[in-house]
């Protein structure tokens, strides 16, 4: 307690959110020091994993540790909204770009792109051409570009954007990509036709967010409260390493023992985990998938490991299923980061998203 007065919680539960208590990963590190050479090995970037597991926040501390270096431009860019015009917008504010502009102070749109905008001489009325000069001139003067595409669909923003950028990749310039999103989002980008000319988005290094290392997670906890080592060992295995989890279980504990408003720890942290992840990952299973899953919380694979066999006998007793098909929504359910499947292969599958089988079972077993 604090004599009345609340403390600042280094913990957040806001999604998405960078947190003050963050642990950082080996694969930050990694794609941080493949844009620190000159020439990048990995030009293009795809990040993946379940909602919660910390895709946006890694993008985040990337950008964090980029822009420390000033050769590097990075341009963030809404999904939603016209990718290419925020491009050439964000483009033209930088002082090497402005001083080609026959006006100073040049405002992009389309209406304006249409007429004809004056740029090194040059009349342009194309989006894409202008994007490329603004770029050449950005590369002549040293400078290399990232863009950075939060949570990626398979829109039509995206797909006019994903040809612009294709563009400037067989242009040779020095422009990178770094992109978050849910594997299935992902996967539908790259199977869709009208992506098969953006060979970027096929070709980009997919990195899977990994769960956080659970004795991080404890020497966390530990350096943040006043707890035994057993105390915080315990606190970190009931993360799984979800990286949302830890933020959310370390915030509802500082609530308790700081400021003394969480009353019941457990069932608190199962509540905000369902709030703002499990009911959104729910929603977007199939009906296949939710009877897999079903079928693996009755064989109590939130807890245990379980046998593949085991799993489609217990699936059959609502309706049969073949193997090949088994196997496709179970490639599906590991992209979706509900199921974990052995390293080995050994056919032993189980659920590793904290307390995931106790929301199945509170709000969802009685279902048909």
């Amino acid at each position: 307690m604090n004599g009345g007065t609340d403390m600042q919680n280094p913990f957040t539960h806001t999604f998405g959110m960078e947190p003050g208590k963050y642990i950082s990963t080996v694969q930050t590190e990694e794609i941080v020091e493949n844009f620190s050479y000159p020439n990048p090995s990995e030009k293009c970037y795809m990040i993946t994993g379940v909602r919660g597991c910390g895709k946006t926040v890694m993008l985040s501390k990337i950008v964090e540790e980029l822009k420390k270096d000033d050769s590097w431009i990075v341009i963030d860019l809404n999904v939603t909204k016209d990718m290419q015009l925020q491009l050439a917008a964000k483009l033209a504010q930088e002082k090497q770009v402005q001083k080609c502009f026959l006006k100073p102070s040049i405002e992009i749109s389309i209406a304006g792109i249409s007429a004809g905008l004056e740029y090194s001489k040059e009349k342009i009325f194309d989006i894409n051409v202008l994007i490329e000069r603004m770029v050449q001139t950005l590369s002549s003067h040293e400078k290399r570009i990232i863009i950075t595409l939060d949570d990626v669909s398979a829109t039509s923003e995206m797909r006019e954007f994903a040809h612009t950028f294709q563009g400037l990749l067989r242009a040779k310039l020095p422009v990178h990509i770094i992109m978050t999103g849910l594997l299935s989002n992902y996967r539908d980008v790259t199977n869709k036709p009208e992506f098969k000319d953006c060979t970027f988005l096929t070709r980009a290094f997919q990195i899977m967010v990994e769960p956080l290392d659970y004795s991080q997670i404890a020497v966390s906890y530990l350096n943040t409260f006043d707890i035994s080592e057993k105390e915080a060992i315990k606190l970190a295995k009931m993360t799984r390493g979800y990286a949302f989890a830890y933020q959310v279980l370390g915030w509802l504990f500082f609530e308790k023992t700081v400021n003394g408003k969480s009353k019941n720890l457990e069932f608190e942290y199962t509540s905000e985990l369902i709030k703002y992840c499990y009911s959104k990952i729910w929603t977007e299973l199939t009906e296949k998938e939710i009877l897999i899953v079903k079928s693996m919380v009755e064989l109590g694979a939130d807890s245990q490991k379980v046998k593949r066999e085991d799993i489609i006998k217990e699936v059959e007793k609502t309706e049969p299923i073949s193997s090949a098909s088994f196997n496709t929504y179970k490639e599906r359910l590991i992209g979706k980061g509900i199921l974990t499947v052995s390293i080995n292969r050994d056919g032993f599958y189980w659920i590793e998203l904290p307390q995931f089988g106790e929301f199945v079972r509170m709000y969802h077993m009685d279902e048909f």
